[in-house]
């Protein structure tokens, strides 16, 4: 017994001391970001009629040309850490022989954040410096980015700012010129999960991770591709398989079992059959946000579809602080779109895409709830 007690006390110092780190480290980024918003007021202020005010004006009080009505000094802040998976897909998590929670997710219904809430820190650190899950790591890249998301809405539209710490460029080794993506040093992406996916509110944005996508293990490549020319033509697909949901397959491989591919990219459902689940509310809807601000408004069901639904956007970086700014109607009626409506609560997941990284090279947040005026969700979008 008294093991026992010098044990959990030593355990108790050590989770009081990662809490306050976590808590400095988040205090820091905040005083960041504050500095970097009064640069840019008093930038605003300095400069006559015109040039820049509204990049100015989107990381300052004032909501900018995207949300020019949100005193964004009045929305609380939700501090977020997004970590780097690797190649830890949707089969990963659910496979036991490489995922020690996989049974207590796929049996017992736990959601991601309850085993590793508190390990998000070490988790990215772990699987950025290379490994099982990470055969081609970046020298340099951070295994988390701090990132500070406040969200509200009027009586038609929902406005959400996330702001973050610019890392500095870390060339990829495996790509020309070290920039997967040489036109975007960043990229934001915030995803909703719909009605009727496995796992999808438990496990948010990852139940479309699959390990057959783009830079994953099981990536069949252009050849496969294009030699199942129907399955092709339906993704529209040639070089890389985007990202899906299982439901749009009719089997999906996870075990991997006598040298099977995980995945299921071929196995795709007949097209009455993705309308009807589209219909039915089942996909991850899909909002995206560029370097430059413009803005794409789509979903994930049996791969990633832009669709009409309304969308408007900003970003820029100011004193070493990304301040991306969109919106999009509460309920556009567009398909893919997730209505959004008082009372609910749904499961939302963040990726950025941060030093021209593409694909998986990318930092997620776990599974996070998300509701219009109330207090319980992580993050509370409160009406202005």
């Amino acid at each position: 017994m008294a093991s026992l007690a010098r044990i959990e006390a030593k355990e108790a110092g050590e989770a009081e001391a990662a809490k306050a780190a976590q808590k400095a480290q988040q205090e820091a980024v905040q005083t960041q970001i504050a500095a970097a918003v009064d640069a840019a007021v008093a930038e605003e202020r300095a400069k006559s009629e015109g040039n820049g005010a509204s990049q100015a004006a989107a990381a300052g009080d004032g909501g900018g040309n995207v949300a020019p009505d949100i005193d964004w000094n009045s929305v609380a802040a939700t501090d977020l850490t997004l970590f780097y998976p690797g190649q830890a897909s949707f089969e990963w998590v659910q496979n036991g022989k490489t995922h020690g929670g996989a049974r207590p997710l796929t049996k017992g219904g736990d959601a991601c954040t309850t085993c590793h809430e508190k390990e998000i820190e070490a988790i990215g650190t772990k699987i950025v410096a290379g490994g099982e899950i990470e055969p081609t790591p970046i020298p340099g890249k951070r295994g988390t980015i701090n990132a500070s998301i406040q969200a509200a809405h009027d009586e038609e539209s929902l406005y959400v700012r996330i702001q973050w710490p610019d890392g500095g460029h870390n060339p990829a080794p495996f790509v020309d010129g070290g920039k997967m993506d040489p036109d975007n040093q960043i990229k934001v992406a915030m995803m909703i999960t719909g009605t009727g996916i496995e796992m999808g509110e438990t496990t948010g944005c990852w139940s479309s991770c699959h390990a057959d996508n783009t830079y994953m293990p099981f990536d069949p490549g252009a050849e496969a591709i294009a030699a199942n020319a129907d399955v092709a033509a339906q993704l529209e697909a040639k070089e890389t398989i985007t990202k899906y949901l299982t439901e749009s397959r009719t089997k999906v491989e996870v075990k991997g079992r006598r040298g099977k591919a995980q995945g299921g990219w071929d196995k795709l459902k007949t097209a009455d059959e993705i309308d009807q689940l589209l219909a039915d509310g089942t996909f991850l809807d899909l909002l995206r946000v560029y370097a430059d601000g413009t803005a794409s408004n789509g979903y994930l069901l049996d791969r990633r579809v832009a669709n009409d639904g309304e969308m408007s956007a900003e970003a820029n970086l100011s004193g070493g602080v990304w301040t991306v700014v969109f919106a999009r109607p509460l309920a556009s009626g567009a398909p893919g779109d997730v209505p959004l409506e008082p009372g609910k609560t749904y499961t939302v997941g963040f990726a950025i895409h941060d030093d021209f990284a593409a694909a998986r090279f990318h930092h997620v947040t776990l599974n996070t709830s998300f509701a219009l005026d109330d207090d319980a969700a992580q993050i509370n979008v409160i009406k202005q």
